[in-house]
């Protein structure tokens, strides 16, 4: 009985020094866990300007649509205007061209006359 008390009080020491950590494994997982905490500090500061650069970026394609939308605008005033302009060269055309006399019957009348 003795030996398997000594053996179980053996193993529960061992067990418990066993977990228990020395100052420099401690002092070893802060300093990991302070880097890793820069670290991830350093990544939320470059999500943090490609957040930022995103809504720029966002903002610039708002104002070239924007700009394309009012280049058609006046584009397509300037075909209408154009067609308008092409309508009236060729009706002052047409009126600029010298009409056809009708030709007036002589009367016999006249042609005594002379």
């Amino acid at each position: 009985m003795t030996a398997t008390k000594a053996m179980i009080a053996v193993l529960a020491l061992g067990v418990t020094l066993g977990g228990c950590a020395t100052r420099e494994s401690v002092e070893n997982a802060q300093a990991s866990a302070n880097a890793a905490d820069r670290r991830a500090m350093n990544a939320q500061g470059r999500a943090d300007d490609a957040y930022g650069v995103g809504q720029e970026a966002l903002g610039v394609g708002h104002d070239a649509k924007s700009a394309a939308l009012i280049a058609e605008q006046k584009a397509d005033q300037a075909n209408a205007d154009l067609s308008a302009v092409k309508r009236r060269i060729s009706a002052m055309e047409w009126q600029g061209k010298p009409q056809k006399k009708a030709r007036k019957a002589r009367t016999t009348q006249a042609r005594t006359n002379s």
